[in-house]
């Protein structure tokens, strides 16, 4: 089952299109399953430029408008997650998923889907502590202050989530890293490449609460990210013994990269460190890129003052004092960019790049040679085909074409991507075995979330202030459900071809293979470009179809009451 992982889209869509064309060109391999990590920007016309969080002078509109409006369509079945450079009013359309174009389906807020027996979880936005209890009180238009907690992960959402059970073959996509994962892979390296997440690495706050607890419950195969804009390979294992016995390991090992840092005042040229996977001696050892260090312990080093921005970040405070960077602490090359209230600070021009301009260069030579330990190893152990940065306008990096041998249940494979861009390491191709072989893929519901879904259903707040049950209360609530959806089953349309399922009559089916195409089908909203509305809110059909089909009310965007 061939799929490709892209980190951060930006609104290149085309390319990434270009780019899987390009790989089945050269491998002569047809990829399944696209999964896209966030920052998408479906952003159907210049009005939705008002719901997306970045400031004016970096609006492109991108090519995703054509794929909505029908003058292209996605060659490949494409799952997306959000991030926090988003379309927000149109992902808030379809909170419980939905096609965003043809062929391009949005997990929602949170979600888990099936395609072919392989259980795909997304969950959107990134962590921010201060909004992390309240509800979806966000509403179009967005103020300044909505603009950017309307992308700030719920502990609802994360309930959800962690009703799902392990055990079943699984891969998890988010925008944000399960926090403290940096330290199960070449943690020396990610700083080498990134010297600006020193802080938060020795702090163990690099990445999201949240996401660790979901990583420790759920226990996934795989495990997908992007966000900070780098490539990253870790491994890690949910033994409890072996999380024991790493504790120390990690406080040792914060305490080392702070020294080495300390030496070394300017990080390695570019061009003399590679791919940054090359084995670094740290304080004395080897920095094994499988070795497994784990510590729930947050905050046990103390912060330093300052902090140095990513430089390839377009740094968006997301705090509503619109604090900003000072000039002395950043990267001469860093887009400096807060949109906080009451920031008047300028910015350089933005470099900017035609989506639709990529040249892949993928000689077999060049797939065959520099071998990156880390995400070879990470990925596939039995792996003697290599992933490679490639020195083209645009990266790519082949992973093994045949399936990797089966791994111990008890460890996920974590890879981070860089976002889309001249020789930068977007995507990644990998060959992971599905429970059923299928072409096209089977893209069904999972029985387990929609259960998840219809229990908890009640507690989804459109109030400033969320509320959720006990987690007791919780599980007795969602072991009904599956009772419940076990024995009636879930409303579905009689007629499978019905090209409008939202209008024909329903039935009570199974819900153990319910095709999501037979539930909800693409029904576009706004108009496209170069048509539209400002500050307009939709009623999607989409949402309103999966309400119908559980049962639920569509508290999200009900249909207006005539009077």
């Amino acid at each position: 089952f061939q799929i490709a992982v892209q980190g951060c889209s930006h609104g290149s869509l085309s390319a990434i299109y270009d780019t899987v064309a390009e790989y089945t060109k050269r491998k002569g391999e047809t990829v399944d399953l696209l999964l896209l990590c966030g920052d998408f920007q479906a952003l159907r016309n210049t009005h939705d430029f008002a719901s997306l969080a970045v400031p004016p002078k970096y609006h492109a509109l991108g090519t995703f408008h054509e794929y909505y409006s029908g003058a292209r369509v996605a060659p490949v079945l494409t799952l997306v997650i959000g991030g926090n450079h988003e379309a927000s009013n149109y992902m808030w359309e379809l909170y419980h998923g939905g096609w965003l174009a043809p062929n391009i389906y949005y997990l929602g807020c949170a979600g888990s889907v099936m395609v072919n027996g392989l259980r795909i979880i997304g969950a959107s936005g990134i962590y921010k502590e201060h909004d992390y209890r309240k509800g979806h009180f966000e509403k179009v238009p967005y103020t300044p202050s909505t603009l950017r907690s309307v992308y700030h992960i719920r502990k609802y959402d994360v309930e959800k989530l962690s009703h799902l059970p392990p055990g079943v073959p699984t891969i998890f996509m988010s925008h944000d890293w399960p926090v403290g994962i940096a330290h199960h892979g070449n943690t020396r390296a990610l700083l080498q490449r990134k010297k600006f997440f020193r802080e938060e690495v020795e702090n163990n706050t690099l990445g999201s609460p949240p996401l660790l607890e979901l990583l420790k419950t759920i226990q996934p195969d795989y495990w997908f990210a992007a966000h900070l804009h780098v490539k990253f390979a870790a491994l890690y294992e949910h033994s409890p013994e072996k999380q024991k016995a790493d504790a120390q390991s990690v406080r040792k090992e914060i305490t080392e990269v702070r020294k080495e840092l300390e030496k070394v005042e300017v990080a390695e040229p570019e061009e003399e460190r590679g791919s940054g996977y090359d084995g670094v001696d740290v304080g004395g050892r080897h920095a094994n890129p499988d070795e497994i260090a784990i510590s729930d312990d947050d905050g046990d080093v103390s912060s330093p003052t300052k902090h140095v921005a990513n430089p390839d970040e377009i740094a968006i405070s997301d705090d509503d004092d619109g604090e900003s960077l000072a000039k002395d602490e950043g990267n001469p090359d860093e887009i400096a960019i807060s949109d906080g209230e009451g920031d008047g600070g300028e910015t350089p021009n933005a470099p900017r790049e035609n989506p639709d301009e990529i040249a892949v260069s993928l000689s077999d030579e060049e797939l065959e040679g520099e071998l990156e330990a880390a995400l070879a190893q990470t990925l596939s152990p039995s792996s003697q085909d290599s992933a490679t940065r490639e020195r083209s306008p645009a990266s790519t990096s082949a992973a093994p074409t045949s399936p990797a041998e089966p791994k111990p249940p008890s460890t996920t494979r974590f890879l981070a991507l860089d976002k889309c861009g001249p020789g930068k390491e977007f995507i990644q191709f990998l060959d992971i075995p599905a429970p059923q072989e299928q072409s096209p893929p089977r893209f069904t519901y999972d029985p387990h979330w929609l259960a998840i879904t219809r229990a908890l259903h009640p507690y989804l707040s459109l109030d400033f202030y969320g509320s959720i049950p006990p987690r007791e209360e919780q599980e007795a609530l969602v072991a009904d459900e599956l009772v419940r959806i076990k024995q009636e089953g879930v409303l579905v349309p009689e007629d499978e071809s019905d090209p409008l399922p939202h209008c024909t009559p329903l039935d009570w089916e199974s819900a153990d293979d319910i095709e999501v195409g037979r539930v909800q089908q693409f029904w576009p909203t706004a108009p496209a470009y170069p048509g539209g509305e400002p500050g307009q809110w939709y009623t999607n059909p989409q949402t309103e179809a999966f309400c119908g089909m559980l049962g639920i009310q569509n508290k999200v965007n009900p249909r207006p009451v005539l009077r």
